[in-house]
Parts: structure tokens; C-alpha cells; sequence
């Protein structure tokens, strides 16, 4: 299965739907006779845009029973303290690193606005969640879906296994909402840690997801799973061998200019970019843009690391 979100909302099969925000974040929903989730909602700003999707989905405010978030940025995270005000028996669920963030947002708000500047505004602020309203990854419905700890895109990233279906946030890569072909990027942003990443992708291909579907926020759905995660590690791969060939050009103003061609010419997914639709390849810079920030600082940090060894050692 292949899927590319056309419509704010639609649905994948008899329980799973998504909810298409802006065609910036899909909203994974689940909802059975027994059982409703979903998967972060999102900004500040998609509050209304869930409420109203939700609604047409027939779920109540006494329907959902989880809000699983994959990591508490603002892109996925943001809008979940109001959310929760509408959905006031649903139980929240996030990495243990990610608990306190809720409870207290300042910070990791203060945080947002470094990284993503006026972004960051735009996305709007957290608001606090009440700590009775989060619960640990362990009780989630009696262990029927699975938590698995990936700290790779941020310190408080899970993914989540339930049925045939991962939802993996960033823990591997972002996808275009093509069908053509497979369009991938890393999802590298600052401050990143390559052997972190690296360890975290590992341990998703350890679980052998090939016959689970991955189900990304950004932006799609895709069959194999094992073989989309495969990709995004043998691309991070790739990304950083050539950031590193190209460390001693990152002042000068063509620097992203050379980094493109490199990439389109080493990167075999990457190499795809002529083939994007002009409206996807303008699409290209932005998206890219934080990925190229975290692992610049990566190799910038570790050259740091091995230039004061190197000192420490004559």
C-alpha cells in the first residue's frame, strides 16, 4: 500500500483513518469498537481542524481513549493540552523524557523558538498538560501496542507497533507524498547525534517489519516497512559521508548549491530530485533546511572533539 494524502481526511481501511493537516502532518486515527486513538495531533494552530475531522469520524468526547505522541516537538505536540480539554478521559502517552515537557512546556517552547525562529511562533505556544493525564508506555492497552524507545530525531522519540501497523514519527526519515517513486529525507534536526540515530534505526530493522505498514506524520503511507526503514538508514549514511567530504566549503556562499549536487549525485533516493514535480522540488530547501543545520553541527562538534584530542595528545 502506497498512500499519498489528496484530502483532509480519509479513511485507509475499515479502523484507521488520518486526518491530513495543511498537507504539512497527517493525524493517524484508530477506532474500533474497543479501542480509539490517535496520533499526534499536531500544532496549536490544527486544534480546530482535528475537532472537526474527529466529529466526522463519530468520535465523542468520551470515544478517544489515547493521545499517542511520537515526541514532543511542536509540530506534533503542540495543541495536545487543549486537545485534552475537549477529551477529558483520553490518557496521554510519550516517552518518560518527554513527561516533563508537558507538564512544564516553557522551556522546550524557549527551545522551539532557537531552532525554528519565527516558525516556531506561527506553530503557537504548548499549553501545560495535567500530570494525571499522562500515563506510562507500559499500560497502553494491555500491552497491545508496542513502544519502542528511538531517540535518534529527538531525546523523548518513540515509535508505536499495533497490529500490522508502525507509526514511526521521524524515527527513520520523512517521505513525499508522491507515488511515483520513494522520496526520502532525514529527519536530522538540531541537535543531532549520529551513533544515537544510527542505534535507534537499528533497533527498529532488528524488529523485521516487513510485513507491518509504515505510517509517517511527513507525509504518507507505505507498505514493507523493514524496506522503507532500510532506506532511511542507508541514506543517513550517505548524508553524512558527504557533509563530511564537503566540511572545509560549509562558509562558503555556494556551499548548499555544491551540497545539493552531491547529494543528487550520491544519494540513489536523493538522485531523484529532477524527477519531483516543480511544485515538490520548490518544497526541497524547506524541508531540508533543519536536517542540513543538525548534521552540519554533528560533524562541526565531532571534528571539535578530535582536533582538541589530537592537541591533548602531543
Amino acid at each position: 500500500m502506497s498512500l499519498n494524502p489528496p484530502k483532509s481526511i480519509i479513511n485507509v481501511d475499515t479502523h484507521l483513518s488520518y486526518i491530513n493537516v495543511a498537507n504539512a502532518l497527517l493525524v493517524w486515527v484508530y477506532k474500533d469498537e474497543d479501542l480509539c486513538f490517535l496520533v499526534d495531533p499536531g500544532p496549536m494552530g490544527t486544534i480546530r481542524t482535528i475537532k472537526r475531522n474527529l466529529k466526522k469520524l463519530e468520535i465523542g468526547e468520551n470515544d478517544l481513549d489515547y493521545i499517542l505522541l511520537t515526541h514532543i516537538h511542536t509540530d506534533h505536540a503542540g495543541c495536545v493540552g487543549k486537545l485534552i480539554e475537549f477529551f477529558p478521559h483520553s490518557k496521554i502517552i510519550c516517552h518518560p523524557n518527554g513527561v516533563q515537557h508537558l507538564i512544564n512546556p516553557e522551556m522546550l517552547y524557549e527551545k522551539t523558538l532557537k531552532v525554528l525562529g519565527k516558525g516556531g511562533e506561527l506553530a503557537g505556544k504548548f499549553l501545560p498538560v495535567p500530570k494525571d493525564c499522562i500515563i506510562s508506555q507500559n499500560n497502553i492497552e494491555q500491552g497491545n501496542i508496542k513502544a519502542i524507545e528511538t531517540l535518534g530525531h529527538a531525546p523523548h522519540h518513540q515509535c508505536y507497533l499495533f497490529k500490522k501497523y508502525l507509526f514511526i514519527g521521524e524515527a527513520a526519515s520523512c517521505i513525499f507524498p508522491i507515488s511515483e517513486f520513494d522520496f526520502l529525507y532525514p529527519a536530522t534536526p538540531p541537535i543531532f547525534d549520529y551513533d544515537i540515530y544510527i542505534s535507534s534505526i537499528e533497533k527498529l530493522l532488528s524488529e523485521n517489519l516487513t510485513d507491518y505498514i509504515a505510517c509517517y506524520p511527513h507525509l504518507g503511507m507505505r507498505d514493507n516497512a523493514h524496506k522503507m526503514i532500510k532506506l532511511g538508514y542507508e541514506q543517513i549514511k550517505v548524508w553524512l559521508r558527504v557533509f563530511n567530504s564537503l566540511y572545509e566549503d560549509r562558509k562558503k556562499p555556494e556551499f548548499l548549491e555544491m551540497l545539493m549536487t552531491r547529494l543528487k549525485k550520491e544519494d540513489k533516493i536523493f538522485g531523484k530530485f529532477d524527477q519531483l514535480d516543480k511544485f515538490h522540488q520548490t518544497k526541497v530547501p524547506a524541508v531540508t533546511r533543519d536536517s542540513i543545520k543538525g548534521i552540519l553541527g554533528y560533524v562541526e562538534k565531532t571534528r571539535k572533539v578530535n582536533e582538541d584530542l589530537e592537541i591533548h595528545s602531543k
